[in-house]
Formats: C-alpha cells, structure tokens, sequence
C-alpha cells in the first residue's frame, strides 16, 4: 500500500505544529545512488562546517522530501542536512526531530533540485555533469528541457553533457580544478581521445606562465573585447540589403577587415602560440619534488603525505607548486633585468 503524509500523521510518525511537520532522524532515508554530492574533501569541509553550526544551534531550513512506501520518508533535497543532523546526534546533542515538507513534483524534478537548491553546497561541475546525464539519458529529457529543469542555459548544459562522457582522464583533470570546463569541452570536441593529452601540454602552458588553472586565455589569444565591440558598431553601421548583404565603405569598411584579419590572424596562432610555450617539469625524487624550466632547477618541495607538498609550511598540489615556483622564477628574471 502507498504511504502518504496524511497517514503517518494520523499514526504519528510525523507531528504537525503551527511551524510545520516534523519526523524522526531514523524515519528520513536515503536513496541508493539519488545524490550526484561525491565525498570528496571539498564537501568534508562544507559538512564540518554545517556540522558545527547545527552542533552551536543554528538552524536551516526543512529538508524537503516525498513519502517512503516501505515507511517514512525520502530525502530529495537536504542530504547534508540530513548526514550533519546524524552526526550531531552520535555527538550526543538532542535530535529529536526534523523539520521537513513535502516536494511536489515528478521523477524528473526531483532529480533536477539537486541542482536548484539555494540553501546548499553548489555542486561541482563534476557533480553537475552527473544529474544532466542521468536527465538526458535515464529521463529522455533533451537539452531543451534540461536547461529550464535546472535553471541555466541550453550552451551550459550541452557543455556539461560533452563533459559527462568524456574520458576519464579529462573529467579528472575538471575535477581537480586544474582544467577549466570550457577548455575541456574544447579539447574533447577538436581532439576527441587524445583530449587528455592535450591537456597535459596546456596544464604546462598555464604552469609556465605561472597560474594554476588551464583556461581560454591561457592557452589561446582572443580578440580583444575592444575590438569585437567596434567590430559590432560597424556592422551596426552597415546598409543591410532586402537579402541580407552588408555592405561597408571607406574607413569603416578598412577598419572591419582590420579587425577581420586580426581574428584570422589570431586563430591561426593559437596551436603554434600553445605548443610554443616552455614546459616545467616536475620530478620526485625521494621525499622532494624538483621543478624545473629549460633544464634548469627552479624549486623544490618536500612531500606531504604522498601527493602533495609544502610550501613555506602550507600544503598544497604538486600542480600548484609548480606554477608558484615558475612565477617566481619570472620575477626573478625580471628583477634581474631591471638591476641590469
């Protein structure tokens, strides 16, 4: 038989005040495989933190759930919550019962308020890419249709959904922060399998220039936004024909192709400028990771529990200590050429 609110309110699992409906913390489960949150160290710190906030009696608003047929309740929207309220419980603080409301609405919209919430821990774009591909693929949902469930634009979620079928080795790269989304939705559309690759060059390009992040314009010069606004007023200025023909004269015909063969120019140089770029390497070699830039050593670092290292008593990745010891080789070398 279906359970409903109405029921386990007339059998008391759940108690109605003027505040609202209440339920047992053992009443409120949670479905296998339901939440795309992965347990990583970004969402350990985010539920430490709530965790010492309900622990000093903050308050957050109802989980919002749906009727368990088997008894009680589902989580839809309000997983930490619910994992912060369990852990203040075993910590030995009175958690008697837990504010809840009732979701209304389909499968499918349950699905998308795992991205929608206001009230939580955004989701990583990793996490993100996960719910628009169980909706494209579980739920036949088209872009379209996603784009409103979740509240972004058709572009966003395409780029998502390029990114939840990429390889493994691209999507480890996004969800380590080291890679940009937009970069590894480029990649993979122009190279495919060897997208991985590629972007270990870029992560060298983005190391060498001294930042810790691949992005657009780390690995390829755009037009200025000046110029593409100029470009914009002089079409603006153009005689448009009956079939569409622009049509520019004199100056502001010169200056549009100007800026024409500048772009041109610019797309041109994009793979020569990335693969152009010098490459640090880094090697560890006993407890100590090298840096080094054309041959010569720029850095070391000890390391910190396997993968990471210190710098100046602060722990970080071996990616950026990498780009911090290059960025202050530039300056060096710049400070260098000044004296000289």
């Amino acid at each position: 038989m279906a359970n409903s609110f109405k029921q386990m309110t007339r059998d008391g699992s759940i108690k109605r005040t003027d505040t609202g409906m209440f339920i047992a913390l053992s009443d409120i489960h949670v479905r296998e495989g339901f939440n795309k949150r992965e347990d990583d160290e970004r969402t350990r710190q985010a539920d430490d933190d709530l965790f010492n906030y309900l622990m000093n009696g903050g308050s957050v608003p109802p989980l919002e759930v749906i009727a368990r047929d088997e008894g009680g309740v589902w989580v839809v929207e309000g997983h930490r919550r619910r994992r912060c309220y369990a852990r203040c419980a075993e910590a030995g603080k009175p958690v008697d019962r837990i504010h809840i409301m009732p979701f209304n609405g389909s499968d499918v919209q349950r699905l998308a308020r795992i991205m929608t919430s206001n009230n939580q821990l955004p989701l990583s774009d990793m996490e993100q890419a996960a719910v628009i591909q169980e909706l494209h693929n579980a739920f036949n949902q088209t872009t379209s249709e996603i784009a409103k469930l979740v509240n972004k634009s058709v572009a966003t979620v395409e780029k998502l959904l390029t990114l939840s079928t990429a390889n493994h080795d691209v999507q480890q790269e996004v969800k380590s922060g080291a890679v940009s989304v937009d970069v590894a939705v480029d990649r993979v559309r122009e190279y495919g399998e060897q997208a991985g690759e590629v972007l270990q060059h870029d992560k060298a390009v983005a190391a060498a220039q001294g930042k810790t992040k691949v992005t657009r314009s780390s690995i390829a010069p755009e037009l200025s936004i000046k110029n593409a606004r100029r470009f914009v007023e002089l079409m603006a200025m153009a005689v448009i024909s009956d079939e569409g023909v622009f049509t520019l004269e004199g100056a502001a015909l010169a200056e549009a192709l100007s800026i024409i063969d500048e772009h041109k120019a610019i797309t041109d140089a994009r793979e020569t400028y990335r693969l152009s770029q010098p490459i640090p390497s880094a090697e560890v070699r006993g407890k100590t990771l090298h840096v080094s830039l054309g041959g010569v050593e720029i850095g070391t670092a000890p390391i910190y529990r396997g993968k990471n290292v210190t710098i100046n008593g602060v722990v970080t990745s071996q990616s950026k200590a990498v780009a911090h010891f290059v960025k202050q080789h530039k300056l060096q070398q710049d400070a260098n050429h000044d004296n000289q």
